[in-house]
C-alpha cells in the first residue's frame, strides 16, 4: 500500500516449472482416431524465472533452461548464484526506475549479507562484528557475554544480499508473509502458461515445451497483467478487512477473573460490573444444575 502510494513500479518475480510431457488428461475425439498416449514419464524439467508487474512480463527477463538436479524440486535447481545473475544480466536493466521487486522466501532470496557471527565463532570476529556496527563492548569480555550482544542487536543489523544488489540501483525488495503465493500475481501468469502447454504439447519434447512458453508469455500483455494485480490487490484489501474486523472483535472480549485470583481485590469505579452468582442476577452459575435424588442413582 505505501509503495504504490509513492507511485513507484511493484514488480513480482517468481519461479516455476513446467515438465516436457505436461499436457492434458483428456481430449475431444470424433472416435475417427486413438487418443494420444501420454509418457509415464515426466520427462525433462524446465524451469522458468520472470518478473511481471501492471505494465506486462519485464521485457528480456524470461530465463528457460533445463533443470540438471534428480531431486524434483526445482528450487535446487536455482541457488543463489545463479539468481543474482539472472537479477543482474536479465532483470535490472530492464527494471522501470525506483522498483520494488516483491519476492518470496526462498533461501536465495534470503541469503545475508555480512550475517551477525554465531556461537561458535572466533571471538576476533564477534568483537569485528560489533566494532562494526558501533556497538559498545569491553575487550575483556568472554564469548558468550559477547554473543549474548549479538543476540540482543543482530536483528536489527540484518541485510540481505538482493537487496544489497538492488539498492545499488536504487531499487526496494518487498517479502511476502511465508505461505502467501495469493499475493503474487505471477502466481496466477504460472498457471496461464501451464494451462497453454497442456493443451497445445502433443509431442513432449523439452525444445517444444520451452517454445509454448515462451509464445505464452509473449501473448500475455498489459491487459490480463492488469487483471491479475487487481485480483491480488482484492486479496490484499480482504486481507486488511479482516485484519481490522479480528482487532475490533478481540478488543470486545471481557475476561472475568475468579474472586481467588491474584489480581487485586480493589476495583475501579470505572469497571464494568462481573456477571452476578447469586440467584437474583440475570447470570446465574447454578443455573440448571440440581441435586440427585436417590431414583436418578443407578445401582
Amino acid at each position: 500500500m505505501k509503495y504504490r502510494e509513492e507511485g513507484r513500479p511493484i514488480v513480482y518475480t517468481d519461479e516455476s516449472y513446467v515438465d516436457s510431457s505436461h499436457s492434458g488428461s483428456k481430449a475431444w475425439s470424433d472416435g475417427s482416431l486413438k487418443g494420444l498416449k501420454k509418457p509415464i514419464s515426466k520427462g525433462q524439467r524446465v524451469v522458468i524465472v520472470h518478473a511481471g508487474s501492471e505494465a506486462g512480463f519485464v521485457p528480456n527477463a524470461l530465463l528457460l533452461f533445463k533443470a540438471g538436479a534428480k531431486s524434483g524440486d526445482y528450487h535446487d535447481n536455482m541457488n543463489f548464484d545463479n539468481y543474482t545473475k539472472w537479477l543482474r544480466n536479465q532483470l535490472i536493466p530492464n527494471l522501470p526506475p525506483n522498483s520494488v521487486l516483491v519476492v518470496d522466501n526462498a533461501s536465495y532470496h534470503n541469503k545475508q549479507y555480512d550475517p551477525a557471527p554465531t556461537s561458535n565463532a572466533k571471538k576476533a570476529d564477534m568483537q569485528r562484528w560489533l566494532s562494526e556496527k558501533d556497538i559498545a563492548f569491553e575487550d575483556s569480555m568472554l564469548k558468550p557475554q559477547l554473543y549474548k550482544l549479538i543476540k540482543l542487536y543482530k536483528n536489527q543489523h540484518k541485510r540481505f544480499s538482493i537487496d544489497q544488489i538492488l539498492a545499488e540501483h536504487n531499487h526496494s525488495v518487498l517479502r511476502l508473509p511465508p505461505y502467501h503465493p495469493d499475493l503474487n500475481p505471477i502466481e496466477m501468469a504460472w498457471a496461464a502458461i501451464k494451462g497453454y502447454v497442456a493443451s497445445k504439447n502433443i509431442n513432449w519434447n523439452v525444445s517444444h515445451v520451452m517454445d509454448l512458453v515462451k509464445e505464452k508469455v509473449q501473448q500475455m500483455g498489459t491487459d490480463e497483467w492488469s487483471k491479475l494485480c487487481g485480483k491480488v490487490k482484492n486479496i490484499e484489501a480482504d486481507y486488511i478487512k479482516s485484519d481490522h474486523i479480528v482487532d475490533t472483535v478481540t478488543e470486545n472480549f471481557i475476561i472475568y477473573a475468579s474472586d481467588d485470583s491474584d489480581s487485586s481485590s480493589d476495583e475501579s469505579d470505572d469497571e464494568e460490573p462481573r456477571p452476578s452468582t447469586s440467584s437474583g442476577g440475570n447470570f446465574n452459575l447454578m443455573q440448571g444444575i440440581g441435586f440427585l435424588s436417590d431414583s436418578d442413582v443407578s445401582d
